[in-house]
């Protein structure tokens, strides 16, 4: 065995299953700030993030995983061969992660639930929550049967973060801000150092070719219904700082169609790409910075202005079924377009 196998031998193990780029920043980030001494294995879903990830430091490894072998005991074998002392995952909310944890919690294996966005902090105002959470339980049972795989995993409560009983402890931006109803360890964040900024921006190929003296906007995911709002919105900035560019950052998983509505606007680019966000954020300079409630304005940047927008979108089924709790100081809730200044 060489030297550089038994120090291998000899470090503490952790290992991350992440599911989205922001997920990757916020395992990054971690890791930089807490685990640079331990030997970090970040599993990443094939499908779901399309990076082929490859690590410039040594105490990260990055691990393509099919996007349906994580909830089954083979992968539960393979993270308790590594012996971690902590297992890290972002989304509690499927069958699979449900399976994971119920298996892993019979072990010395800390389970740690890191901050997975804005979720922490709404308070859901949900219509017929029983039988949602009743339904939810029910899926997730018969998901487990056709994998030909059981656990008992209790009830599936996605409106109560962190609400799985194996969770021990809960990673978060704002711990102060936290209703921690289900009495969980709670952990601070760390702030996104240099290093791991440098890092993630090697990791996504992340390059600017853009003003940064623009308005960024953040996009959602829409549901049509709000598409006219989102573009009132656009029409109401061009207007009021006609020599400013919109930057508009788009959702993964924004519709094609969505972005099209853009396109007849000289003053919009709209760039539709796999890199966070926040690095986004990050860079701005002098500017405002929009969107209706994305976390990756958390990032903060003393130089710009932040407005979350999700009071105008007060109709539909998303923001009358959700108290968006915005636990920052520096992002403001704006009732009225009017509000917006540099």
């Amino acid at each position: 065995m060489t030297k550089s196998n038994k120090h291998m031998e000899t470090k503490k193990t952790n290992v991350f299953l992440v599911r989205t780029q922001y997920h990757v920043l916020m395992a990054v980030n971690t890791i930089f700030s807490q685990y640079r001494d331990y030997h970090n294995i970040i599993y990443y879903l094939k499908g779901r993030i399309s990076n082929d990830f490859k690590s410039n430091e040594p105490f990260i490894e990055f691990r393509e995983l099919e996007r349906n072998k994580f909830g089954n005991t083979d992968f539960v074998g393979v993270i308790k061969a590594f012996k971690p002392e902590r297992f890290f995952f972002f989304q509690e909310n499927c069958s699979e992660t449900l399976f994971l944890l119920t298996k892993l919690s019979k072990t010395g294996i800390t389970i740690s639930l890191l901050q997975d966005g804005t979720k922490p902090y709404h308070h859901y105002k949900k219509k017929r929550l029983l039988y949602c959470i009743l339904r939810d339980t029910l899926n997730d049972y018969k998901e487990m049967f056709k994998r030909k795989q059981v656990a008992w995993i209790g009830f599936h409560n996605n409106y109560k973060y962190a609400f799985s009983k194996e969770v021990d402890e809960v990673w978060l931006t704002y711990p102060e801000k936290y209703n921690n109803r289900t009495k969980k360890k709670l952990v601070q964040l760390p702030y996104y150092s240099e290093e791991s900024i440098a890092f993630s921006n090697h990791l996504f190929h992340f390059k600017i070719d853009f003003d940064v003296d623009s308005i960024l906007y953040l996009g959602q995911a829409w549901k049509r219904i709000y598409w006219e709002r989102e573009k009132e919105i656009f029409d109401y900035l061009l207007a009021k700082f006609p020599d400013k560019k919109i930057i508009y950052k788009a959702h993964p998983n924004s519709e094609q169609g969505q972005l099209d509505l853009y396109n007849s606007y000289p003053n919009i680019r709209v760039i539709k790409d796999k890199i966070p966000a926040e690095l986004y954020v990050l860079i701005m300079k002098n500017t405002i910075i929009l969107s209706a409630a994305s976390t990756s304005m958390f990032a903060y940047n003393d130089s710009c202005k932040y407005y979350y927008t999700y009071k105008l979108y007060n109709f539909g089924n998303i923001f009358t079924q959700i108290d968006i709790g915005n636990p920052t100081s520096h992002i403001v809730n704006i009732d009225d377009l009017n509000e917006i200044v540099f």
